[in-house]
């Protein structure tokens, strides 16, 4: 029920926002009409151009309902699996607002569409203003409205230690479902039973207990494997009562982020992970990888032809540099790069390794002797990277995730660094706008698993905002 009830909310929650995303722009566009009538003449030329008909405006709607879609989801304003609280989100809406307020004027922009600009900001401020004012609402009616008795589900919670007390208030959580708790069964030589909880008996109790009282459902609350034990017998009495019973999965050793039960055919599989899986935004964001790095590609190809002459002329050796590097789960790839050290660089390596200024297994040295005259600049200006865009493309890596390591130094990786690479490797990340090389080698590993536990669209797209200042100006590059 829990799901099926979430899915339910999420699904008429998903068409109110998309019925109030409309109602917005009529609002956005009403208001805008009666602006120049408010306005001093002068001032009204900025709200040039003006305004069509309204419906001449379907396709911005149309536009602005798929957008919304893609950066609701990715942000996880509708995940089934997350609880989240009001402000949050409120928090979710207001950003996917703001992005939507920059696609349609980057849009509006790039094809020199014949589109208001105060249209399109005051559309954002609507749609921020209906959908967070129609998330306050539903809160204010579940908290008033009373649940009758014969719409109420009845849970008995198997537990009665500290596991069994958290599992009653997240369900406590979703008393506007109905749910109500009404006790607590101790296991036989189980848990320490918390004096504050209502419990009405031992796992032998409870044929008596489902006759004297109104079950609907029982939670199995395990605090460690061996717990599961007495599920069997639980699990008898509910099939004879037809009572639902559920089974908190918590119970394992095991830090992990997400756990979700899947089903290949009839087989259930209860998945754990510590990567990123949301399918949708996962698939948004390898579009903005085939898409922006295309571009750049094509817009950059003059200034990558001038780069490779200049390489070629100034000296001996190849234009781009190829290096097999670590990918997705230690996937081998060669990675592209303009050349900018001196032919045969890593066949002296051994002689300078003892100048190495970074801690751990990666070599960096400030004044590199290998290092070509017009090397530093590329360097410095990091346009060396630029060639990393085919290999975005390609596939073997994304505009952001942690950089991608040699494979001597994976192999002296300690197991906690190894999850950096239960990601695609990307052209920029966390280390490379905080600091790049001032940063010591476990902060960096730090900062990239941060990356990886916390990942979403506006974070990617923060770290791109932040990148171009730090590639202006040089900072930590080596």
């Amino acid at each position: 029920m829990f799901r099926e009830h979430a899915r339910l909310s999420t699904v008429l929650q998903f068409v109110t926002d998309i019925a109030l995303t409309c109602l917005a722009f009529v609002c956005a566009y009403w208001t805008r009409l009666h602006l120049k009538i408010l306005v001093p003449g002068r001032l009204a030329n900025l709200l040039n151009p003006e305004l069509l008909p309204l419906l001449a405006y379907w396709w911005v709607v149309v536009l602005a309902v798929c957008w919304w879609t893609v950066a609701a989801f990715s942000l996880g304003l509708y995940r089934l699996s997350i609880r989240r609280s009001d402000w949050e989100k409120i928090r979710i809406i207001l950003e996917a607002a703001v992005l939507l307020g920059l696609f349609l004027g980057f849009l509006s922009f790039a094809m020199k569409l014949d589109l208001s600009r105060p249209l399109t900001a005051l559309f954002a401020l609507f749609q921020a203003c209906l959908l967070s004012l129609a998330r306050v609402a539903m809160t204010l009616r579940g908290r008033r409205r009373a649940h009758p008795s014969r719409s109420r589900r009845n849970i008995l919670i198997v537990g009665s230690g500290s596991k069994a007390r958290e599992m009653g208030q997240l369900v406590s959580r979703y008393s506007e479902w109905g749910l109500r708790i009404i006790g607590y069964i101790a296991r036989d030589g189980g848990d320490v039973v918390s004096p504050e909880l209502e419990v009405l008996g031992t796992v032998r109790d409870i044929p008596q207990i489902v006759e004297d009282n109104v079950v609907d459902e029982i939670i199995f609350v395990g605090s460690k494997p061996s717990d599961l034990d007495s599920l069997d017998e639980i699990l008898a009495v509910c099939k004879e009562q037809g009572i639902r019973t559920r089974v908190a999965v918590d119970l394992f050793p095991a830090k992990i982020s997400n756990v979700s039960m899947e089903f290949l055919e009839n087989v259930p599989i209860l998945t754990f992970s510590t990567t990123p899986d949301h399918a949708l935004a996962l698939f948004v964001k390898r579009l903005m990888d085939v898409v922006f790095s295309s571009l750049l590609l094509v817009v950059l190809l003059p200034i990558l032809v001038v780069i490779g002459a200049l390489i070629k002329l100034t000296s001996k050796g190849p234009i781009i540099y190829k290096q097999v590097r670590c990918g997705l789960y230690g996937r081998k790839f060669v990675l592209y790069k303009f050349r900018s050290m001196k032919e045969g660089a890593e066949d002296v390596l051994w002689e300078i390794r003892h100048l190495n200024e970074m801690d751990g297994p990666v070599f960096k040295m400030r004044n590199d002797p290998r290092v070509t005259p017009l090397g530093r600049i590329l360097r410095k200006s990091s346009i060396d990277e630029l060639p990393q865009f085919w290999n975005v493309l390609k596939g073997d890596m994304s505009l952001v995730g942690p950089r991608a390591p040699l494979l001597e130094e994976v192999k002296e990786y300690s197991r906690w660094q190894r999850r950096r690479l239960s990601v695609k490797p990307g052209i920029t990340c966390l280390w490379q706008v905080s600091g790049r090389n001032e940063i010591d080698f476990h902060e960096w590993m730090k900062l990239d698993l941060r990356y990886i536990d916390n990942w979403s669209l506006l974070l990617d797209l923060k770290i791109l905002l932040r990148t171009f200042p730090v590639v202006l100006f040089g900072k930590g590059a080596r």
